[in-house]
């Protein structure tokens, strides 16, 4: 399962669709909020609701199975170890704080891909591919 995963693109359309176009074979395209768009502007992505996208309808998280475990998706970083074993976590990814975060704790991948156009953190506007099968997953960043 291959899954393009972005967030905080704050209104960037072009760059959104860009992307979607250099990576047509994705099982899964991922926002994690901020995009202050329309899901049809967003499209392929699916979304969860950022704390700026006040005008727009999504849900505030996704859960999505995988071959490895349930992938968790919100953009709010914050998120109790209670709600995480009873969804049986796997992945936890999030957006909100426009940094790349890849760390494991409590046996949970914590993921952020970064902001797609505006970072605050050195390593640029960033977005990333997460690969998962049967029996192990591989994280891979990439600048804008």
């Amino acid at each position: 399962m291959k899954i393009l995963i972005i967030s905080d693109t704050h209104s960037k359309i072009k760059e959104i669709d860009e992307l979607a176009k250099k990576y047509p074979d994705m099982d899964f395209y991922l926002h994690l909020g901020d995009s202050e768009c329309n899901d049809l502007e967003i499209a392929p992505f699916v979304s969860v609701k950022g704390n700026c996208d006040y005008f727009f309808e999504y849900n505030e998280s996704i859960i999505l199975p995988t071959p490895l475990g349930v992938l968790y998706a919100k953009h709010n970083p914050y998120i109790s170890s209670l709600e995480l074993k009873q969804n049986n976590v796997k992945f936890f990814v999030h957006g909100h704080t426009h940094r790349r975060r890849n760390e494991m704790i409590d046996n949970v991948v914590y993921l952020n891909p970064g902001s797609l156009c505006f970072p605050r953190d050195s390593n640029g506007c960033s977005y990333m591919i997460l690969e998962i099968n049967e029996i192990t997953y591989n994280v891979t960043f990439f600048k804008l």
